[in-house]
């Protein structure tokens, strides 16, 4: 894997993101228990990412900002997730939005950036009743939006839904929207049996003016730019298929990290013959998981290198891959789980607490197996005859 340059301005060698993230793991891995229960990462852990620039792996004010931030991003993310899976989901998902803000008007960015403090950028879905309305001055933001991961240490969020007209009919075109965190109503809403430690609260936003320099349609945003920006070519190249595997980082580290905890559980024990074949059965998929996820981050890579778009063949590949690295991580650990026994489904158990994360990250819709599949399967059936058609790498 890529990492950003070792040199400061000073010509003094730096630590690695990547060094920097191991450096952290063992204080993250004994923090992780208390942050499930406090439903949040505590503040020294958000301290040393914001200090160790881990949030700003991808953002337009990182320095350099000609080197690729997005194959360090994924190694940072899957190491961290070997000690604390909500950690890693900060470092991708949550950092990751930061992409998007390099993707802006200069004018936004300015204004984004204007105190010279890093910045966090969360998102947040739509749910039934999130609305924006068309004003005069830009547009506004109503209603409950749902799921925003990092939304407690945020500073601005980022929202998107069509425009609703004044008589109710939303309009054909999405936009995007950039709020100030400072207009955010934060819901107390997140319980949830995995990747606690993310806070992904809902929020809820009343009438709150968007000034129209931090409204774009979205298509603008997140399509190839017509013409090239300086700097990383995340800003350039289509975003929507780096965004949607950065969830692959996080979830392979885990399952990872899950392996590691179940053999330190088995070191002072006698182990039967059918519990070794599990351990090696588990240990064969997640080296095939981790193959394949290197081969996916490297072909992303070199699109984004090449400026260019993915084909709809690779696209439907990469959505296929995506879902199966991921289904693999989750038969590996599961069958790990099942042989650990009722007695270890407990809440202090580092393993189970692993399986709760891992599960609730392969339950994400950028992952969803039976949507990925069929697409890939219908694109197969549908494309002219070719011999080699369903077994394309």
């Amino acid at each position: 894997m890529l990492e950003n340059d070792r040199h400061s301005l000073d010509g003094a060698i730096r630590p690695t993101p990547v060094e920097r993230v191991r450096q952290r793991l063992a204080g993250w891995q004994q923090r992780a228990a208390d942050a499930e229960q406090n439903r949040t990462l505590s503040q020294a852990t958000f301290d040393e990412l914001f200090d160790d620039g881990l949030l700003e792996l991808v953002s337009p004010r990182r320095e350099p900002l000609d080197t690729p931030g997005w194959p360090v991003l994924m190694e940072a993310s899957r190491l961290a997730a070997r000690a604390c899976a909500s950690t890693a989901w900060m470092i991708s998902l949550v950092g990751g939005h930061a992409a998007i803000a390099g993707r802006l008007s200069r004018a936004c960015q300015h204004r984004l950036f204007a105190n010279g403090r890093p910045q966090l950028f969360a998102s947040a879905s739509v749910g039934p009743h999130s609305r924006l309305l068309p004003d005069a001055d830009g547009t506004r933001v109503n209603g409950t939006w749902r799921f925003s991961s990092g939304i407690e240490q945020a500073t601005w969020l980022l929202l998107n839904a069509p425009v609703t007209d004044h008589d109710g009919t939303p309009g054909s075109e999405r936009m995007l929207v950039v709020v100030s965190t400072r207009d955010v109503e934060i819901l107390d809403t997140w319980d949830t049996c995995g990747m606690a430690a993310t806070g992904s609260h809902d929020v809820l936003l009343r009438n709150v003016l968007v000034p129209a320099e931090q409204v774009f349609r979205l298509e603008d945003i997140f399509a190839h730019r017509t013409s090239e920006l300086p700097g990383d070519y995340l800003y350039s190249v289509p975003i929507v298929p780096f965004i949607t595997t950065s969830l692959l980082g996080p979830v392979l580290g885990c399952a990872e990290g899950a392996y590691a905890s179940y053999i330190e559980s088995l070191r002072q024990q006698k182990i039967p013959a059918p519990a070794r074949e599990r351990l090696a059965h588990s240990a064969a998929q997640l080296s095939a998981a981790t193959a394949l996820y290197t081969t996916l981050v490297s072909m992303l890579h070199e699109s984004g290198q090449t400026r260019r778009s993915l084909s709809m063949d690779e696209l439907l590949r990469l959505k296929r891959d995506r879902s199966y690295v991921a289904r693999l991580c989750l038969q590996a650990i599961q069958r790990l789980v099942e042989h650990a026994g009722a007695s270890s489904m407990t809440r202090d158990n580092t393993l189970h607490h692993q399986w709760r994360d891992l599960q609730a990250m392969v339950a994400h819709r950028d992952v969803h197996w039976d949507s990925a599949m069929l697409g890939y399967a219908d694109f197969v059936l549908d494309a002219p005859a070719c011999p080699h058609a369903l077994i394309t790498p």
